[in-house]
């Protein structure tokens, strides 16, 4: 045994050193996923007190850095079609003229790790929508709540050096139950959205919404 040892001492120098070069890549691997783990954005979209469209919408940054929240858009699936419009700004206040605290006039700014931002009751981020009226719509609500049948809100935000933008976006539908309109979400937690194709196109979003 000693003596082929001996002979193949070469080759045995060869495996050991590819071993250890695969525990040093396995290693390497794993510090690499825990790392970009800890750095990747992660934001949640939650109801919070109630299960009607009285809840509020709650934020909470559960990255590891703050994120600054850029815009907020939100869709409405109606019997219309979709209305798509920025409810970032909180236009109640600003038609009251109080100049007041920021943080009670926009929704934008930023969220440290660990913190949660209210944004306000799912009714008035639906008011707000639609009560949008663009350049070619009639005076007043260009739809109205009986046709509502879904929403989904994204949230665009930017974290770290990156030029393109973070988010996440979350959808609910709505149910009526004992005349009561209840928020029905479609997916345990809010959809990350951390591709470069889906950044890209909440670029194209904001581009589009300003």
């Amino acid at each position: 045994m000693l003596e082929w040892i001996t002979k193949n001492a070469d080759l045995i120098n060869v495996f050991a050193n590819l071993g250890m070069l695969g525990i040093w890549a396995f290693y390497l691997q794993m510090l690499y996923s825990s790392f970009s783990r800890d750095r990747r954005p992660r934001l949640l979209i939650t109801r919070g007190m109630r299960s009607d469209l009285e809840a509020r919408c709650l934020v909470t940054n559960m990255s590891r850095d703050t994120i600054f929240i850029r815009s907020i858009i939100v869709v409405l699936e109606t019997g219309a079609g979709e209305l798509r419009y920025p409810v970032t700004e909180i236009e109640e206040i600003e038609n009251t003229g109080d100049a007041g605290d920021i943080k009670q006039q926009t929704r934008q700014g930023p969220i440290e790790s660990g913190a949660m931002r209210d944004l306000g009751s799912f009714s008035a981020i639906v008011t707000h929508v639609l009560d949008y009226k663009g350049p070619n719509d009639p005076p007043g609500p260009h739809n109205g709540w009986d046709g509502l049948k879904a929403l989904t809100v994204y949230i665009i935000g930017v974290y770290g050096p990156d030029e393109i933008s973070i988010g996440a976006k979350r959808a609910y539908d709505l149910a009526e139950e004992d005349g009561i309109l209840k928020l029905k979400p479609r997916t345990i937690d809010a959809v990350q959205i951390r591709s470069r194709k889906e950044r890209r196109e909440i670029d194209q979003m904001l581009r589009e919404d300003l």
